[in-house]
């Protein structure tokens, strides 16, 4: 199910349903995006994903994917490596 990768729940479709009118296709890119940074930060160990950290960092991911989509970023790679490089510059956010 996307947006619900190892078992912890982000209900990134019902925040991309709230940010704006988004077509069948930016919302495959967005839940890619979301999917595919989540993956990164646990295929890194990195402490993100820790069960105290991963919900919050969870959220600013989606965030984060979302603002850009709305802002006309809808290419999966470029959304997912800005989600991450947004993460890294806010770690105090978690």
């Amino acid at each position: 199910m996307v947006g619900w990768s190892s078992g912890l729940a982000m209900p990134i479709l019902s925040l991309v349903s709230k940010a704006a009118a988004f077509d069948a296709a930016q919302t495959r890119a967005i839940c890619d995006a979301f999917d595919g940074a989540w993956a990164a930060l646990q295929a890194a160990g990195s402490a993100f994903t820790a069960p105290g950290s991963a919900p919050a960092a969870r959220e600013i991911l989606a965030k984060r994917i979302i603002d850009m989509a709305q802002a006309g970023l809808l290419d999966v790679t470029r959304l997912q490596a800005d989600a991450l490089a947004h993460l890294e510059k806010h770690p105090s956010a978690i």
